[in-house]
């Protein structure tokens, strides 16, 4: 190890400095000025940036290795590859076998989880702080000492195809499927971070082991740390573990492109229907539109996130509760670099009138008509007007999203797409204020752009028969 003294001070004086400039940049709110001091970053030798939350609300410690890349690095035979590399190595190191970690882990109540998604992959650790130095260094030894054993990659392979399977079992996952291989065409979310049966079935252990040497780099790493903890001294102590991971210049992950596919030379034929039978849903159809949607942190982001939630409650009222003809809809959009939303329609038998039901919400809301949050203030439509229900919307939306930040993973979380977004961990705080600005007017216009006048691909997956009834000029534009 090359640890000197004069990198543990570099460290120390780096984490205290940060203090300050996060505090200066982020005091626009009382609730961001109360928190921003408790965000600090510092950069590790080997240049692996390390942001730190100190959170005295409760005694768990998270910490977070995210790995850059992902799917916009990823050649389609080699889909699922990472995301079983890192599984295989959460379960054992060269220093801590199966049997010794599973030990540790159930001893000490703490789990170690890998995730893959389309732009980046997550390593993490969650445990008691007091079990922290000893989880660490069972965390970080999976990290820079990954034993691939042959068992443990075999365990895990043979979970991702059973996953895929069962994908092809469920009509309603089918739809996704089915969906994403067509919307992502020709787009490098069309690598499937879970992989598929081609991709995965020829992996071997060794293919696992060079992934890593090849992907496992210091330039496309950062880490991400809450808990009730020194930021000096887990700085040392992560350098000390962490710091000798090379850098193996690979450079910098390039951007995915904005849809709709069309953008990026895909054939896809936009504002169409996909059908496919399955013979699990006997009598019924599900049904998902995909259409394009603004990224986070772009200026329509939060209009068009709380857009869709309002017409999900619309889509509700009018398909399931005027009509009985769904079992569940809903509307929402993601928060990837190139992002999109849906609409989708779980559980129909109404296959003759359903687009007709989801163009009779979409014309509502484009009148700018709303589910009734006020009994005082309905009409005798039954509903009211969006500027009317706005405040209330806006305040559930607030409510939601923190409440979903009770936990420090999901802290972690937000302290992630903040940092991919603006560098800044403690950037998210600012949404509270971002959503509280929204007028009637930008939440309406959002709807209109990226909903009502937006271009979708509709996939329907079930019963042969209902889907011969489908009306399939209806999927062309939104009425």
């Amino acid at each position: 190890m090359r640890h000197s003294s004069h990198n543990i001070l570099r460290v120390f004086i780096v984490v205290m400095i940060i203090v300050g400039v996060a505090t200066g940049a982020c005091a626009t709110t009382p609730y961001v000025r109360e928190n921003a001091p408790t965000y600090m970053n510092t950069v590790l030798s080997n240049g692996i940036p390390l942001y730190m939350k100190v959170q005295h609300a409760n005694q768990v410690f998270h910490v977070s290795l995210v790995l850059n890349g992902a799917s916009l690095v990823t050649a389609p035979e080699q889909a699922g590859w990472e995301k079983i590399a890192l599984a295989t190595m959460a379960r054992s190191s060269k220093n801590y076998p199966y049997e010794k970690a599973a030990s540790i882990l159930d001893r000490r109540s703490s789990a170690i989880t890998s995730a893959v998604q389309f732009e980046y992959s997550t390593f993490s650790l969650t445990t008691l702080g007091k079990y922290s130095d000893e989880l660490l260094a069972l965390w970080s030894d999976m990290l820079v000492n990954p034993s691939f054993d042959q068992s443990d990659f075999d365990k895990e392979k043979e979970n991702a195809l059973l996953a895929l399977q069962a994908i092809e079992q469920n009509p309603w996952t089918m739809t996704q499927k089915i969906m994403n291989e067509a919307y992502f065409k020709g787009h490098p979310y069309g690598v499937n971070p879970e992989g598929t049966e081609e991709s995965i079935a020829p992996m071997m252990v060794g293919d696992a082991r060079d992934w890593y040497e090849k992907h496992f780099s210091a330039d496309r790493i950062f880490l991400v740390a809450v808990g009730d903890f020194n930021p000096a001294e887990l700085a040392y102590k992560l350098e000390k573990l962490l710091g000798d991971i090379p850098n193996l210049n690979l450079g910098p992950v390039p951007k995915p492109p904005n849809f709709p596919m069309g953008s990026s030379g895909s054939e896809l034929a936009l504002g169409s229907l996909i059908t496919q039978a399955h013979d699990q849903s006997k009598g019924i159809i599900y049904l998902r539109g995909d259409f394009s949607a603004p990224a986070p942190g772009s200026d329509d982001f939060f209009a068009t996130t709380l857009a869709t939630r309002i017409f999900s409650d619309l889509l509700f009222a009018v398909v399931r509760d005027k009509y009985g003809a769904v079992y569940t809809p809903s509307a929402a959009i993601r928060s990837y670099t190139a992002n999109y939303g849906s609409i989708m329609i779980y559980k129909s038998d109404a296959p003759q009138k359903i687009k007709q039901y989801i163009d009779e919400a979409v014309a509502l809301m484009a009148k700018g008509r709303v589910v009734s949050v006020d009994p005082t203030k309905t009409d005798a439509d039954g509903y009211m007007g969006l500027s009317d229900a706005l405040d209330t919307y806006k305040q559930l939306y607030i409510n939601d999203y923190f409440e979903a930040v009770r936990t420090n993973a999901a802290i972690a979380s937000l302290m992630i797409r903040s940092i991919k977004l603006t560098g800044n961990p403690a950037d998210w705080l600012k949404d509270q204020n971002r959503i509280e600005i929204l007028d009637a007017s930008a939440v309406y216009n959002a709807f209109e752009k990226y909903v009502h006048n937006g271009t979708f691909l509709w996939v329907a997956v079930g019963d042969q028969a209902l889907l011969d009834k489908l009306d399939w000029k209806a999927f062309e534009s939104m009425r």
